[in-house]
């Protein structure tokens, strides 16, 4: 994103939204697939942990944690590639798993610095995930990235922009009310739309990236929505 324009979130969301009407199979029905996985996962540590052998269900759990961190990678590769308008399908979810360790690594890293500074106060914990937030969508785009390289990009990206991508976040606030008044009903389609709408903020962060009619960067101060 240029240092002289603002993020434009009404035209950030379109572009979302466009991209998801153009996507072929509908980002409905690869969220659907993706809960299935999980749905499945569940299942089968729910049947582990009946026969009752701590161990044997560590195991599996540890296994199912990282097949499922893999998915859910997978599941950030594919919103970025839809609102790009690149082909992408189901497969995507399934495609990262040569990448298992490193994605687990980025994982841990993460979540341990959060709760570090999460043990300080919150307000520190939750400063911390808005800026590791794009380091994901990193790692997507260059898979060939360490994991601490693709950290401090984030952090260098997020810089300046903390409070915009909060607040980014709390626009969805009205779908989420939505999703708990339709028992999750209309999670199917808010999930890829709040996915693929952070992966535009990501490419929208870019330095590199101008604007173009699309990415959800608008040039213009007075459109801010």
């Amino acid at each position: 994103m240029q240092e002289d324009s603002l993020m434009n979130r009404a035209l950030l969301k379109q572009d979302a939204k466009d991209a998801m009407k153009a996507a072929n199979p509908h980002p409905v029905l690869t969220t659907l697939v993706f809960w299935a996985i999980q749905l499945a996962a569940q299942i089968i540590l729910g049947i582990v942990s009946s026969i009752g052998a701590f161990l044997i269900y560590l195991v599996v759990a540890i296994v199912i944690g990282l097949l499922i961190g893999t998915v859910q990678f997978g599941y950030y590769a594919y919103s970025l590639k839809v609102f790009k308008h690149e082909e992408a399908g189901i497969s995507e979810l399934l495609a990262y798993f040569p990448m298992l360790l490193k994605i687990f690594g980025l994982s841990l890293w993460m979540g341990l610095f959060i709760m570090l500074w999460s043990c300080l106060c919150y307000i520190p914990g939750i400063i911390a995930a808005l800026r590791y937030s794009q380091a994901f969508y990193i790692l997507a785009e260059d898979p060939n990235k360490g994991i601490r390289q693709c950290v401090n990009e984030s952090k260098e990206l997020m810089s300046g922009h903390l409070w915009e991508y909060f607040v980014l976040q709390l626009s969805f606030i009205l779908w989420y009310l939505l999703t708990g008044v339709t028992c999750g009903i209309a999670s199917l389609y808010v999930t890829p739309y709040t996915e693929i709408t952070n992966a535009g903020y990501y490419l929208s962060l870019k330095p590199e990236q101008s604007y173009d009619g699309g990415y959800g960067c608008d040039p213009q101060p007075d459109n801010v929505i």
